[in-house]
């Protein structure tokens, strides 16, 4: 008899967990089955709805023109990488992250753009909604997803009444 060995790892976030099936000992492929709706928990993180760089600045506590820079640098790489025909030369966005390393204000900024102020505790959405992104323009609600928030630490040097000016409204994708 084959002995199969079984490792059932429980990966928790706050948000999701997902079990891993290992079997060694099968030669077939094996198709793996994430939790359900995994795919739209994981990337529902929340952000400020505003595109003005100085909004997005004094969100996060970095200078001004900090947006502006970071946005001139990878615009920069990007065509650099259009004009180059074989990796590693067209890989702008490595090239880019290593450009703003070490840079402490770049890389919060570029963090902030990517990731807003991450992922929120979702039992505040509405559970019959199937969407993923949405806006939250009642600041009640909006103050406790954003107080739920893993990086809410990132506009910890203001209040909220201005995070929610400064944003304009919350939005979710």
């Amino acid at each position: 008899m084959v002995s199969n060995v079984f490792i059932i790892h429980l990966l928790s976030t706050r948000l999701n967990y997902f079990v891993v099936y290992i079997n060694y000992h099968v030669t077939d492929t094996i198709t793996y089955v994430p939790y359900l709706n995994s795919y739209l928990i994981m990337g529902i993180r929340l952000f400020p709805h505003t595109d003005n760089n100085a909004c997005l600045a004094e969100l996060i506590n970095v200078p001004h023109d900090t947006f502006d820079r970071l946005r001139y640098i990878e615009e920069q790489y990007q065509g650099e990488a259009k004009e180059a025909t074989k990796w590693p030369e067209n890989d702008w966005y490595e090239m880019f992250r290593n450009h703003i390393k070490g840079h402490e204000e770049l890389e919060k900024a570029h963090e902030f753009r990517v990731s807003g102020w991450g992922y929120f505790d979702l039992k505040y959405l509405d559970s019959d909604d199937d969407c993923c992104a949405g806006e939250i323009t009642d600041p009640v609600l909006a103050q406790k997803i954003f107080d739920s928030a893993h990086n809410k630490e990132l506009s910890n040097h203001i209040d909220f009444e201005r995070v929610f000016q400064l944003s304009h409204v919350l939005c979710y994708s």
